[in-house]
């Protein structure tokens, strides 16, 4: 007996059709979970007025060549001041206080520099990444404004000529290391 072998013959030409119902399937499931899951996060963000005299302020700040420059290193041994003017850079170093940190000599520092340097509103913050957020938080709180209501600090207001007093010490915080790893 002779076998015959038959040759099948393949149309590589041919058209054949994609179903793309699974595909469709799976968006009209994944669509409405993403939407319902986006509800959820939210991007938490301090919505305050600050007074128009600061805010021209700051924008005058921002438009000077060389300005001084006031940065906080907040590290898990301490926190440093530093500020940055005429390329000198003066430290001021806040150890921890019974292994916390001392957040009523960080506003007295803070004060402080703010009286050497009425006109900087600016202030940028270097947290180390071991220190926890609620930390990095009271750091913020403690910049943000004086809070001895009879501490006033000196702004020029340009609508009156003349100086005008705020309570306001630090009120644009800006995180100066967000890229590092």
């Amino acid at each position: 007996m002779s076998r015959r072998i038959r040759k099948i013959k393949i149309d590589h030409n041919g058209e054949f059709e994609l179903d793309l119902a699974p595909l469709l399937a799976v968006m009209v499931k994944l669509v409405p979970v993403l939407l319902v899951s986006s509800a959820f996060v939210q991007m938490m963000v301090i919505e305050s007025e600050l007074p128009q005299v600061v805010n021209e302020a700051i924008q005058r700040q921002e438009q000077q060549p060389t300005p001084t420059n006031i940065s906080i290193e907040v590290e898990t041994t301490g926190i440093n001041i530093v500020v940055t003017e005429k390329g000198q850079d003066k430290v001021e170093t806040i150890p921890m206080k019974n292994g916390a940190y001392d957040y009523e000599m960080l506003h007295a520092k803070l004060v402080a520099v703010k009286k050497a340097h009425p006109d900087i509103f600016k202030l940028e913050l270097h947290p180390d990444g071991k220190v926890p957020y609620d930390e990095v938080v009271k750091v913020m709180d403690a910049a943000r404004q004086a809070r001895d209501i009879n501490v006033k600090f000196p702004v020029f207001d340009t609508k009156q000529g003349k100086n005008v007093e705020t309570n306001y010490m630090f009120p644009e915080i800006v995180f100066a290391n967000m890229m590092e790893g």
